[in-house]
């Protein structure tokens, strides 16, 4: 895995570095609980996030000291509509830290890291009524290529 830059956009003393272990899971809770609600406590976050870890999933995070203000949650992935991509499962900036470039700093990084992994794409799921991380997305050129259905099996 490449070496991480201490991204210059980011404001001083921010550092973007990968998650790792119990201990620093339990600091990005109170930052994806923003964004995933319905994680019951920072039990179920570090059950689930470790279950997916099995899976290729990593949690990327902009950090301040040993505090998290920032996250993302990806994956490598392959399909047939996609072929290889870096597939973002969760991107939230903390609520009193947004507009300070963190989710953008995340974004960039998190491309550099798909063409390090030899992917095509970065690809995002989010929920149709979830205007507010549209428009940031566009804004940081990235397109709606593809619609996603779903139907609920419970």
């Amino acid at each position: 895995m490449r070496k991480l830059l201490n991204v210059s956009s980011l404001p001083p003393g921010i550092i973007l570095r990968h998650v790792h272990g119990e201990d620093e899971l339990t600091a990005c809770f109170p930052v994806v609980s923003q964004l995933r609600p319905e994680l019951a406590d920072a039990a179920e976050w570090i059950e689930r996030a470790s279950g997916m870890a099995t899976e290729g999933y990593r949690i990327l995070a902009a950090w301040e000291g040993n505090q998290v203000l920032a996250l993302a949650g990806y994956r490598r992935m392959e399909n047939l509509i996609h072929g290889s991509f870096l597939y973002v499962d969760d991107l939230v900036t903390s609520e009193g830290e947004r507009g300070k470039g963190l989710g953008t700093a995340l974004l960039r990084e998190l491309a550099c890291i798909g063409v390090d992994e030899y992917c095509r794409r970065l690809v995002f799921d989010i929920a149709a009524t979830n205007t507010d991380p549209r428009h940031f997305y566009e804004r940081e050129g990235l397109i709606r290529e593809v619609i996603g259905f779903e139907k609920s099996l419970r």
